[in-house]
């Protein structure tokens, strides 16, 4: 339906709903969360070791929830065969997708299976071997001493900065699409896979920060308070730098000087003061950046938990406006007439809440799953023989040193 004398025509709809929305949404989730998980394994940062294998299941979960978006839009999802059967490569962009999701997922097993190989050989040593699960993720590795898991170390280095470049390649070939696109004035921009790699590095640290918080909390385990404030770091920086691109996507977009007269119409009647200028400058621009900056720049709520909780998600509002903003508000300009067409996004049925929902919880099921199949757990990490020996050796001397070293005030008598 249009506003306007134009009734209706078979070329003014918008064809891609709410799913489509949320597909560069949970993309951009598995590639920020990929990513921090990167801050460990590629960057050496320690304060984030312990996040690291709890991002890369997350960053898994969501890699495999992806397509069900894509699928759940399709009025035929049966036909994803023919992009395997036939040769659509490199014409297709959807087919270029299956390429790269495929290697994304091969790329995460290996990424699994090095990240937790020791942890599961030591559990598969302590059940005597009796471990079905465990003597399946181990793949028949036996060796878990200091040196091989130094070496996975190293193998997760190169495989994470793999993963880093495939992260911005799975996520910034949808901006791609977009930007490709110049039937639509709001998509064509060359800005679109900066503006989508960018927000998705915002998200998936917003992300990992509201997972990292509810799992100590639902595992009775204190919070690295380090670590959840290191995160809120990156997370500001971040979201100054997707705000330093918004700013330079509305003077490209906006301003008629710089740009071309159906963009600036389109942006300036749709995002600007249309419809959609509430979740423009209310929900992405206000709440999706400003909410956290404001957050930061006050003391008591950068350092407590609420406030974290707050700046998080709110990003994660913010983010998944600006993917309203860009599939549906692209699409709300007429290429007929001078009218708007508008959007009804249905609760149950096809392309609705009800189907995002699906899709959210069918990621959480994927993750529950993998996270009580695989030994994330810092605090239930077993050590090799070398770390344990080590240790005890290290307490001998702490010890032999407190006897040597202290003496009674009294005496004289050495006090053990």
């Amino acid at each position: 339906m249009l506003q306007g004398s134009l009734v209706h025509s078979g070329l003014e709809n918008v064809y891609w709903g709410l799913m489509i929305v949320t597909y560069p949404y949970i993309s951009g989730l598995v590639a920020g969360s990929f990513v921090v998980s990167s801050l460990s394994h590629v960057f050496h940062q320690k304060l984030f070791d312990e996040l690291a294998p709890l991002a890369v299941l997350v960053s898994f979960a969501l890699l495999l929830a992806a397509p069900l978006t894509v699928l759940g839009d399709a009025r035929q999802p049966m036909n994803f065969w023919e992009l395997l059967a036939r040769g659509h490569w490199p014409y297709s962009p959807i087919a270029f997708f299956i390429l790269i999701w495929m290697s994304y997922i091969v790329l995460m097993l290996f990424e699994l299976y090095f990240a937790f190989r020791a942890q599961n050989v030591r559990r598969l040593v302590r059940s005597h071997g009796q471990s079905r699960l465990y003597r399946f993720l181990a793949l028949g590795s036996r060796d878990a001493s200091l040196a091989k898991e130094r070496r996975d170390k190293r193998i997760l280095m190169v495989l994470s900065a793999i993963g880093i470049l495939m992260a911005f390649l799975f996520h910034g070939y949808i901006g791609f699409i977009f930007g490709s696109t110049k039937a639509r004035p709001l998509w064509a921009t060359p800005l679109m896979p900066v503006l989508f790699i960018v927000s998705a590095m915002v998200s998936g640290i917003a992300l990992m920060w509201v997972v990292y918080v509810l799992t100590m909390r639902f595992s009775h385990r204190p919070i690295n308070r380090a670590l959840a404030h290191g995160l809120l770091t990156y997370l500001v920086l971040f979201v100054l730098l997707d705000l330093y691109m918004d700013a330079v996507d509305f003077l490209t977009s906006a301003i008629p000087a710089y740009t071309q007269g159906p963009v600036s119409q389109g942006f300036q009647r749709i995002l600007m003061y249309g419809p959609n200028s509430w979740i423009y400058f209310g929900l992405q621009l206000g709440v999706g950046l400003g909410i956290p900056l404001l957050g930061w720049v006050i003391p008591p709520i950068r350092r407590s938990l609420a406030g974290g909780a707050l700046m998080s998600l709110a990003v994660l509002v913010g983010v998944y406006a600006m993917r309203w903003d860009v599939v549906i508000a692209g699409q709300e300009q007429s290429k007929i007439s001078n009218n708007l067409i508008t959007t009804q996004i249905p609760w149950t049925g096809f392309d609705s809440v009800q189907t995002v929902i699906g899709v959210f919880g069918v990621a959480f099921v994927v993750f529950m799953v993998l996270a009580w199949i695989f030994p994330w757990q810092a605090w239930n990490r077993i050590e090799s023989s070398e770390e344990s020996e080590e240790r005890q050796s290290a307490i001998l001397e702490q010890s032999a040193q407190g006897v040597h070293g202290t003496v009674s005030s009294e005496g004289g008598h050495v006090m053990s």
